[in-house]
């Protein structure tokens, strides 16, 4: 450790509450990772060291010296990943996965969702929340954006967990007091390491125009995103032109809604003036390929979002309409739709559809993320040799994309590991919880 790292550890002693200082102390402890490989323009580079400080990547390159009392993580034969970000989900579903199937969206919710939700308690969604945090951090996603209820208990939950979050203070017409709840939301969270607040109106037809606009005011006040669904269905815009003369897109933008602070999930029936304005208000979409198959919703027309530069990134939605959070799946299928609606094979590249679950994702949220000196150290490591379906080593950005059907083996956040080899501390205690509680809402339910 550095002369000056011992002298901010000496200062912080003696100011510094117990509990606290430790906590700093293992905070600047540095992390190194000898000795694997890397992705750079698409090509694998190998005998890299990756040399991480606090929560920050420091540097990287060969044959970085490791000093006594570095944590040291044997990379060889592993190849190190930028975290991916689940752009849009419903964490907590995780506990009503497979409960109903195979339904149209609408009745799916009004006749089996909805009912179940209504018997949700805080104890349940902090064992959801948790339940999707282990899958996440298993298939190397380390940034969620969240829509649901108790949004507090959420936060705590992936706190508890070490992810890191985009936590939506949900708002519905139908139930009002939500709105007032959302702004101490907001400020209860602000400015914390891991979890970022955002003001979650559901949607154009679940919210009225003075919620919406209340809920632009909040997030204007705050300086946070707004998360929403949006023209995710036929029904949900010819509902709109009906009502409002205007299409759900439309109609935010005549709200000033349609801007870079909206991160709008699903956008799958657009026209193409939709397209234009959402272009032109540089709003981050959100598609959820699977889910939307899944629902017969429909497929969103990406290559035309895409052309209009338009930032698109990718979430699963909730496991209960997915029915899993595989960012992995997602941009397989993704792709293959994709070419099938535009009916050419040409289109979208795995390049392409890596960037959605990184890059650009990385913009929507305005995070310093990627493997590179400065970013925020959030990070998966794939152990290559465990791995058939990525050889021969070709093209890995590819077998990411295409051939990658199991998780990662490593998953570090915030410069702290969660999974290590596979194993997740305390894991086996969260899916024998989330069993029980599903078991409670069914029989509630019956």
């Amino acid at each position: 450790m550095s002369k000056q790292l011992w002298f901010s550890v000496i200062a912080y002693r003696f100011i510094a509450p117990p509990d606290n200082f430790y906590t700093f102390l293992a905070f600047l402890i540095p992390m190194l990772i000898k000795d694997v490989s890397l992705l750079e323009s698409g090509q694998l580079l190998n005998g890299r060291d990756i040399l991480i400080q606090g929560n920050r990547i420091i540097k990287i390159g060969r044959d970085l010296s490791d000093e006594p009392g570095e944590e040291l993580i044997d990379g060889h034969g592993q190849l190190a990943i930028p975290g991916l970000i689940n752009a849009h989900t419903h964490l907590a579903m995780t506990l009503l996965r497979g409960y109903a199937d195979d339904m149209e969206l609408m009745p799916w919710l009004q006749e089996k969702i909805w009912p179940l939700e209504a018997r949700l308690t805080e104890e349940d969604i902090r064992w959801g929340v948790k339940l999707g945090c282990l899958e996440l951090i298993r298939f190397g996603v380390t940034c969620y954006s969240d829509m649901y209820y108790y949004p507090d208990v959420a936060a705590n939950a992936t706190k508890e967990t070490g992810l890191r979050a985009f936590i939506s203070g949900v708002i519905f017409d139908m139930k009002p007091e939500m709105l007032g709840q959302v702004e101490p939301f907001v400020s209860r969270w602000k400015g914390d390491d891991l979890i970022m607040p955002t003001v979650g109106p559901h949607s154009v037809y679940a919210c009225s125009k003075e919620t919406l606009l209340k809920a632009k005011e909040i997030a204007d006040r705050h300086d946070v995103i707004i998360h929403t669904h949006l023209s995710e269905t036929r029904e949900e815009v010819e509902g709109s032109n009906l009502t409002t003369g205007k299409s759900p897109v439309e109609y935010l933008d005549t709200l000033g809604m349609a801007n870079e602070r909206l991160a709008a999930a699903h956008c799958v029936w657009l026209s193409e003036r939709d397209c234009y304005l959402l272009a032109k208000g540089k709003v981050n979409v959100v598609n959820c390929t699977v889910s939307n198959l899944k629902l017969a919703s429909g497929i969103a027309p990406l290559n035309t979002l895409m052309k209009a530069n338009v930032n698109v990134c990718l979430g699963t939605d909730g496991a209960s309409s997915n029915n899993n959070l595989n960012l992995f799946e997602e941009m397989k299928v993704t792709a293959i739709v994709q070419k099938n609606a535009y009916h050419t094979p040409a289109a979208f590249s795995a390049e392409q559809i890596w960037h959605l679950a990184t890059e650009n994702a990385y913009r929507a949220f305005g995070l310093n993320l990627g493997l590179h000196a400065g970013a925020l150290a959030d990070l998966s490591l794939i152990n290559l040799k465990t791995r058939p379906w990525l050889y021969p080593f070709s093209n890995m950005v590819s077998h990411l994309v295409y051939s990658m059907t199991g998780g990662v083996d490593t998953t570090i956040v915030n410069g702290k590991v969660l999974m290590r080899d596979g194993v997740i501390p305390g894991e086996a205690a969260i899916l024998e919880e989330a069993q029980k509680r599903f078991k409670r809402l069914v029989s509630l339910a019956e």
